[in-house]
C-alpha cells in the first residue's frame, strides 16, 4: 500500500501537486511530513489519476489504526 507522501512523490511532488490544487508548496511538504492528504482533496487526486480514493481512504483508515491504544484495538 503506498502512502500518502508516496502518493505525492508520483504525483510529481510537491511544486506539481501545489500548483494543480492551486495551494503553495509548503502545504503541500506539510502534508508529506504528516504523510496525510486531507480528504477535502481526495476527489481531486482521484480525477487527476494520481490515486484512487479506497487508496487514500484505505492508507488514511490503516494510519488511524496504527495510533489508537492497544486496548482500543482489542475491544
Amino acid at each position: 500500500m503506498r502512502t500518502h507522501t508516496d502518493i505525492v512523490k508520483a504525483a510529481g511532488g510537491a511544486e506539481p501537486v501545489a500548483v494543480a490544487r492551486a495551494v503553495s508548496i509548503h502545504t503541500v511538504k506539510s502534508w508529506m511530513a504528516r504523510d496525510k492528504i486531507p480528504d477535502e482533496h481526495w476527489s481531486a487526486f482521484a480525477d487527476a489519476g494520481w490515486a484512487s480514493l479506497e487508496e487514500l481512504a484505505g492508507y488514511s483508515a490503516s494510519k488511524r489504526a496504527e495510533y489508537r491504544p492497544t486496548e482500543e484495538r482489542a475491544a
